[in-house]
């Protein structure tokens, strides 16, 4: 029976050491549950992120969060970001430019015209860095909590460019500063103040875009510094007891028309030069000044007192007028005959016409293109060149000649008064002597014509009856046969076309003539 009881109790022994063993394994097990929990949470996330990396890598897109300033850019690709960055801040943004002194002064510009300028590429590739630096599990996990991660706009800055358009900016907003003057009111001389000017200050204007670049474009907004400049004079009241001696000074102009023989007289008148009284910057000298505008209107006034059809020459010394009033010298000119318009009547002939002003042939066909003696019509409108185109040379004013064709006599002048008279002979009828107001231009101690065969002793030409043609003044010609010719005929018309004189006078006339004296021939 013991070893029964020996057996019962072994077998007690053994089912409480069974009883035990599943006790501990079930302790054994939760702790490996707990480990698996662990793990996994640990592992899933890890897994999640590389997962997303993974994603987004392959893919070539920005992580979510991401925001360039504040517009979000994630899930874009670089691409995508550089097109919307340059359209954003390079396109169509503005910046309102506007003057530190005047409110009223504002210009809405872009970016590029102040030298700013977002790099889209630099930019997008800032955004897409983000999850692919040294950690990018920090940034992977910082989108996904939702966390925001920003990029600021690459912005450079080019002050070349700047500088250029602040440039043309500044011409539309110079003031010029304005001297001190003198004026002349209620009958006395009185000093008006200088007066500032402004331009812009593009130096300061650049320097501060360039500190402030990024909050300029941020808010949109830009300073335009301006300054003022004062003026070189301000102040003249020292100059006015010496005005009135300057203004006193008589500015004279004479004109004389060679073609009628008048001589003009004008002086400036006090009011005029009173208007015209400046004072030197630098020097605080007193002088008038004389603009070609001022000018112009003044000879416009002088010119009524010509009549019609006469006028100071169109391309009128305006230099040797001033020049000469600087010295307190009078300035002389010479007068101006206009162009004519002649209504051809019926039966004019062009050798009529030309007989009628005085004007050479050739002269009017050369001022009418495309007319010819054979083609002239009444009606038609002819041009006749101005009387000025005979009188090629400077004109010597003390000096004329005068012939009258029905008297056969010709009278110089000398000083306004008689020297000389003289008995002559002018052209036959059918190579007659123009009438019209020439000059002598040419000097030949015996000029021979090879028409007639004949010498033509101190000749003195005076007009082109034909281009290389010219008729003139000379003694009694001679034949090559030794025959003098019409000695016994002064009086009388017999020449073709040239003045016959007798030969000492010539000789007297050829020295005495200068070039330039003007010969008037009458009927």
């Amino acid at each position: 029976m013991h070893p029964m009881r020996k057996n019962t109790q072994q077998a007690q022994y053994s089912y409480q050491m069974a009883s035990r063993r599943p006790e501990k394994r079930q302790k054994a097990d939760y702790s490996a549950l707990l480990v698996a929990l662990i793990s996994l949470i640990i592992i899933i996330p890890i897994s999640l992120v590389s997962l997303t990396i993974i994603i987004f890598q392959s893919n070539h897109l920005n992580l979510p969060g991401v925001y360039v300033l504040d517009k979000e850019v994630g899930l874009l690709n670089p691409q995508e970001t550089a097109a919307w960055v340059d359209n954003y801040w390079n396109r169509t943004r503005q910046i309102k430019l506007s003057s530190s002194t005047n409110e009223d002064i504002s210009y809405w510009l872009n970016p590029g015209e102040l030298g700013y300028w977002v790099d889209p590429e630099g930019t997008a590739q800032a955004a897409y860095s983000i999850g692919r630096r040294a950690d990018p599990f920090a940034d992977v996990i910082a989108a996904a909590s939702g966390q925001s991660q920003i990029v600021l706009p690459v912005l450079y800055f080019d002050e070349e460019s700047a500088y250029q358009n602040l440039e043309k900016i500044s011409a539309g907003l110079i003031i010029h500063p304005e001297n001190a003057t003198v004026a002349y009111q209620d009958n006395t001389w009185i000093a008006l103040p200088g007066i500032e000017g402004r331009e812009v200050a593009i130096e300061a204007t650049i320097e501060d875009h360039m500190e402030n670049a990024f909050i300029n474009l941020l808010t949109q907004t830009a300073t335009l510094h301006m300054r003022s400049v004062p003026p070189a004079v301000d102040d003249l009241t020292h100059v006015l007891a010496d005005i009135d001696s300057v203004v006193a000074q008589d500015l004279l102009l004479e004109a004389y028309d060679p073609i009628s023989d008048e001589s003009f007289k004008w002086s400036v008148p006090l009011e005029t030069k009173r208007g015209w009284v400046q004072v030197n910057e630098e020097t605080y000298d007193i002088h008038m000044a004389y603009t070609r505008h001022n000018l112009e209107l003044l000879l416009n006034q002088w010119e009524t007192d010509l009549g019609d059809g006469r006028s100071f020459k169109p391309e009128f010394n305006f230099d040797g007028l001033i020049e000469s009033w600087e010295n307190a010298q009078t300035f002389q000119t010479i007068l101006y005959h206009d162009p004519i318009t002649y209504t051809v009547q019926a039966g004019d002939s062009l050798w009529g016409i030309s007989l009628r002003f005085g004007m050479p042939m050739w002269y009017i066909l050369e001022a009418n293109p495309g007319l010819t003696i054979h083609n002239l019509e009444a009606g038609m409108a002819l041009t006749i060149p101005s009387k000025n185109i005979l009188l090629p040379l400077p004109v010597v004013p003390n000096k004329r000649i005068v012939i009258d064709i029905s008297t056969q006599r010709m009278t110089t002048y000398e000083n306004g008064q008689v020297r000389s008279t003289h008995i002559i002979s002018t052209g036959v009828e059918d190579s007659p002597t123009f009438a019209g107001v020439f000059q002598v231009r040419t000097h030949k101690l015996n000029a021979y014509a090879s028409n007639w065969d004949l010498y033509m002793p101190h000749f003195i030409g005076i007009y082109e009856a034909w281009p290389g043609f010219m008729n003139g003044l000379h003694g009694l010609p001679l034949l090559s046969s030794g025959q003098r010719l019409w000695a016994g005929n002064l009086g009388t018309p017999v020449s073709y076309g040239c003045i016959i004189m007798a030969l000492d006078e010539a000789e007297d006339i050829y020295h005495w003539a200068d070039p330039g004296v003007v010969v008037e021939i009458t009927k």
